[in-house]
């Protein structure tokens, strides 16, 4: 079974990437972008990008999610974006000029808090390079909510060990964590024993936060850890404050306040599942990635449209760990790590 899963996400991966590779909406085949913003126009989501050329804003490109059209179909990467001169917009099969363009968006306010009063009761640990990592914190609820995953103290018991541990502070006030890698082990194609672990492993990291209160909003391959033999998984992020806004009940609009619950988080775990079998996230998440068995139907369960219809985490747990066992296959390697 291994050696067939693992040719069949080989294929997978490799139709993608041509895929990627051809489309003017990006590098290689497109231009530089300066930036992207997505936003709501009407009842319809529109992607807007700016690309590097003469003019001083860089030149504008919007398109219109209006599926099984020009415009809808460029942003599922099913057509190529046509090669324009100036400003466009591109709604449905039309495709216009913008006269007055639109200006790149502008860069959003700071609204980082300062934690000194959180944060200076943490323990202070010296840093070494080799074993730790340190970021400045920007919210208050952050440090909460990694307090509250270790029991309230610093180090504190770890209520799991799929949700990464707040270790202490940096002498100059940063936060300090074990070092893991990246994401970017996902690169190397796994066998059906090893997602099925990771899956199962995340699962429990957020049945730990949810029985917590907390929500985490962001959940992305990105926010994604990895122990250095690559057997455990970890959550990180847990700022609770900003985050995705995939599933179809989020608000598009930037408010704190966007209606994000556990069920979104579950909706978040199926994009989640597609990024750990493609190794990568998509240029947009129009992209539509097939997902092979035995994994498709969790994330057809996990992204259904309604929050209602999607499965509770115990019910996704029984549907994961019923995936048969299978032998451990080799790692086949399909990108630089």
């Amino acid at each position: 079974m291994d050696d067939e899963f693992v040719q069949v996400v080989s294929h997978l991966r490799a139709d993608y990437q041509l895929l990627r590779d051809q489309t003017r909406l990006v590098p290689p085949a497109g231009l530089p972008v300066i930036e992207q913003s997505i936003d709501l126009v009407g009842d319809t989501v529109h992607y807007t990008y700016w690309y590097e050329d003469s003019s001083p804003d860089g030149q504008c490109i919007r398109l219109a999610d209006i599926p099984g059209t020009l415009s809808g179909d460029i942003l599922r990467l099913q057509q190529n974006l046509p090669v324009l001169n100036g400003d466009h917009e591109i709604v449905g099969d039309q495709i216009r000029r913008l006269e007055d363009g639109l200006k790149p968006p502008p860069e959003f306010d700071d609204d980082s808090e300062d934690l000194a009063a959180t944060v200076n009761p943490l323990p202070v640990v010296e840093i070494n390079p080799d074993q730790h990592f340190v970021k400045k914190g920007k919210y208050e609820s952050e440090v909460r909510n990694l307090l509250k995953c270790q029991r309230g103290s610093c180090p504190g018991m770890p209520v799991s060990p799929h949700i990464i541990q707040l270790l202490g502070r940096s002498s100059n006030g940063e936060l300090l964590f074990e070092r893991f890698k990246s994401r970017y082990v996902l690169a190397f194609i796994r066998s059906v024993d090893v997602y099925k672990s990771w899956i199962l492993q995340l699962i429990s990291g957020l049945q730990a936060l949810h029985s917590l209160g907390i929500v985490h909003r962001d959940l992305r391959i990105d926010n994604l850890l990895f122990s250095p033999d690559c057997t455990r998984i970890i959550i990180c992020d847990l700022e609770e404050r900003w985050g995705n806004r995939l599933a179809p009940e989020i608000s598009r609009q930037p408010v704190l306040d966007a209606g994000w619950t556990e069920k979104s988080d579950i909706y978040d775990l199926g994009n989640v599942i597609k990024g750990m079998i493609y190794g990568n996230a998509p240029i947009t998440h129009l992209v539509e990635w097939p997902i092979p068995p035995p994994f498709r139907t969790i994330v057809e369960a996990c992204t259904r449209e309604s929050p209602n219809d999607r499965p509770n985490l115990a019910q996704l747990w029984t549907m994961v760990d019923a995936i048969g066992a299978a032998r451990s296959g080799e790692i086949l390697r399909t990108d630089v790590q």
